[in-house]
């Protein structure tokens, strides 16, 4: 297996796995994962800074984090969405993958194939990001993980990532499904 720079012909297989891991938090965002799914195809094909694939044969994870490039997604769904509908997205989205701060980077997300979940998929692109971000001269990674993520929580720990705090609000119950969030991060 190995891991890559997502390629503009990889954004249909990654954003299946996008949607696979995530359709409850899309769901909320867009209010329709086919919508979401169109979106991010669109998106991804030709926004591929700080993202990741792993694959083996084909692609089984997907990853994407913010360290020196931040993905122009506000300005993108503004023009798919109109104005409302793509500030409202966007704010959703910058919600849980917030601006990294200087020397700082954000995981965005780090999907894997529900078949190939607990194989170590999740582990090599984690891997590559801490690489690149220490690489990059970076000093804390932070990532939003749902207190209900089990497997999600477990690898960001076995990476040496702590709970920062927990946010508990109504809002995130509301747009996420999921009330209660942590903010994990780890100092390189």
């Amino acid at each position: 297996m190995r891991v890559r720079k997502l390629e503009k012909e990889d954004a249909r297989d990654a954003v299946r796995l996008l949607i696979l891991a995530f359709s409850r938090e899309l769901n909320g965002i867009f209010g329709d994962t086919e919508l979401a799914r169109g979106l991010f195809f669109k998106f991804f094909s030709t926004h591929t800074e700080e993202c990741l694939v792993a694959e083996s044969e084909r692609i089984v994870g997907f990853a994407s984090y913010s360290f020196r490039q931040r993905l122009p997604v506000s300005d993108f769904l503004r023009k798919e969405l109109g104005f409302v509908k793509g500030v409202k997205a966007s704010l959703l989205i910058r919600y849980l993958c917030p601006k990294p701060k200087k020397g700082k980077a954000v995981i965005n997300f780090i999907a894997v194939s529900p078949l190939r979940r607990n194989s170590g998929v999740g582990s090599l692109l984690l891997e590559k990001i801490i690489e690149s971000v220490r690489e990059g001269g970076g000093k804390e990674i932070e990532c939003y993980v749902s207190v209900d993520n089990d497997e999600g929580i477990g690898l960001l720990t076995k990476f040496g990532f702590e709970i920062a705090k927990m946010l508990d609000n109504r809002f995130a119950e509301k747009n996420f499904g999921a009330k209660q969030w942590y903010l994990m991060r780890l100092q390189l």
